[in-house]
């Protein structure tokens, strides 16, 4: 009895502290990766999962694994339902992206009510996690919806080479390559000018399977993640594998040829954006945001 009486007065003298010190929980890491298709936004999700802790959800809440993406696409499927709304809201799809200016043109019910959704899908599935994730293309256009649910949520922003993206996502929907001219660049018009103002980091997908190390030990200490380089040498080698990116391992004289095939189509403005950002990024650099603003222009 005497002790069960200790306890208590312990346990409020503790609770007494805590409100004069007007103690807190620590505030949830949200993590979005952002990106055109294609670019090795399920790679980095998985990193972020398996390597750095940052926890996608269950399996059992993606979109399922498929021979486009047999590692699995780290997807919340409620999430990407609720993005393709928002988007067919927008008369607007992927390979059709709106107006940067597009949420102002919603009526103002609808916008409500995607605030709202939005709001109710990351309260179930975040949950009271410390760390959450999660990936989608069509986050790209739909993060203005997802920045009043998490105000603070931390954008990592995948870059490929723009050639080799729009040939995948071709081959994936069987479109020609010449069809999608403008819609890398447009794509990133769109993630920069969401992401304006929130802790954003970018990631060189082709520099990510060369030499991984620095850049996801960069990453760590962009989210405040310790980690230590050794474990995560040991994990990212069992998850990285080039081998398997088509893009990965191409000739020299392959490479001159696509370059010089994908110029024309690509147009000026996409191969200097990507050559800045793949300059900015070395061994996890970020770019820098007035020489983006110029690019983007």
């Amino acid at each position: 009895m005497r002790s069960a009486l200790c306890h208590n007065k312990v346990r409020v003298h503790v609770l007494t502290l805590t409100k004069k010190m007007n103690l807190k929980a620590p505030t949830p890491m949200h993590v979005a990766v952002v990106s055109i298709g294609r670019s090795g936004t399920s790679l980095i999700a998985r990193i972020l999962d398996q390597v750095l802790g940052v926890d996608f959800g269950d399996e059992a809440d993606h979109i399922p694994r498929n021979h486009n993406n047999p590692d699995g696409y780290f997807e919340n499927a409620a999430f990407l339902a609720f993005d393709e709304r928002v988007l067919q809201a927008a008369n607007a799809w992927v390979l059709n992206p709106p107006p940067l200016d597009y949420v102002a043109a919603l009526p103002e019910s609808q916008r409500a009510a995607f605030e709202q959704e939005a709001l109710a899908l990351l309260a179930k599935y975040a949950q009271n996690k410390p760390r959450f994730g999660w990936k989608d293309p069509r986050l790209s256009f739909t993060l203005p919806f997802w920045r009043i649910a998490s105000p603070n949520l931390i954008p990592v922003i995948a870059v490929r080479k723009p050639y080799s993206v729009l040939s995948s996502i071709g081959a994936q929907l069987d479109r020609p390559v010449e069809s999608m001219a403008g819609l890398w660049f447009t794509y990133y018009q769109h993630v920069f000018h969401h992401t304006q103002g929130l802790n954003r980091f970018f990631v060189n997908f082709d520099g990510l399977l060369s030499d991984p190390l620095p850049i996801v030990m960069a990453l760590a200490t962009h989210l405040g993640i310790h980690a230590d380089s050794e474990e995560v040498q040991g994990k990212l080698a069992e998850i990285i594998k080039p081998q398997q990116s088509k893009h990965s391992f191409a000739t020299p004289a392959a490479n001159a040829a696509t370059a010089a095939a994908a110029t024309p189509i690509l147009g000026a403005r996409t191969t200097d954006l990507h050559a800045y950002l793949v300059q900015s990024t070395q061994d996890g650099g970020q770019p820098n945001a007035n020489k983006l603003a110029d690019l983007l222009r």
